[in-house]
């Protein structure tokens, strides 16, 4: 069986985001319409899916560097990687005693937050990215990150549709934006709580199976 990427895999999902933001602005802007009356190839679905088109396609014209210091509102070293032995302290589930072990002969517990990335991703994450514990939590994250841009984008192009071209404005209001930024806030949420989620249960893996790790 060919291998998916996990970006591949939350497509769908990612597309759903996608649909039900803009569904939601054309219904709060259009509260007469009828749903069931929809036509494929009329004016209000090209625009709407003009939308949802180009939103998608911003998106993934953006580096991930960039998706991430959004989620994290840090400029640099944004990846809660950078900080896992902090993060770490805010789990119940870590023996802290035992990480700082463990820690110690691959780098000093003072390095700075890149040497952390570094050590959490070569050591850490990478032996056990594929265990169902880190591999679920890095695809909600991934999910939700890519949801945040495309929720942005939407919410941009929605903004600037209803001030300058006549047709979106013509089938949305002027604050459907407010749909798209609620979505923003909201998957923002779900990304940055799955992402410091993934690194610590990464954390714990490798803490469960110490003999697969070196020393």
């Amino acid at each position: 069986m060919a291998w998916i990427s996990l970006k591949t895999q939350n497509l769908p999902a990612l597309a759903l985001v996608i649909i039900a933001q803009v569904s939601v602005a054309y219904a709060l802007s259009n509260p007469e319409f009828n749903w069931s009356s929809v036509e494929v190839f009329s004016p209000d679905t090209v625009v709407v899916t003009l939308i949802m088109l180009a939103a998608a396609l911003f998106s993934s014209l953006l580096p991930a560097s960039v998706k991430h210091q959004l989620v994290y509102l840090r400029l640099k070293n944004a990846l809660p990687g950078h900080r896992f032995l902090q993060l770490a302290e805010h789990d119940q589930r870590i023996d802290l005693l035992r990480l700082k072990q463990k820690v110690m002969p691959l780098m000093q517990l003072n390095v700075t937050e890149e040497q952390q990335n570094r050590v959490w991703y070569q050591h850490i994450y990478h032996p056990y990215q594929n265990a169902p514990l880190v591999k679920d939590a890095h695809k909600a994250f991934l999910l939700w990150r890519d949801s945040v841009v495309v929720s942005l984008f939407t919410g941009l192009l929605l903004a600037v549709g209803v001030n300058t071209v006549p047709a979106v404005a013509e089938v949305f209001s002027q604050m459907s934006f407010l749909v798209s930024v609620f979505f923003v806030l909201a998957t923002g949420c779900a990304a940055y709580h799955n992402g410091k989620r993934m690194v610590t249960n990464a954390v714990v893996m490798w803490l469960l199976k110490p003999g697969v790790c070196p020393q």
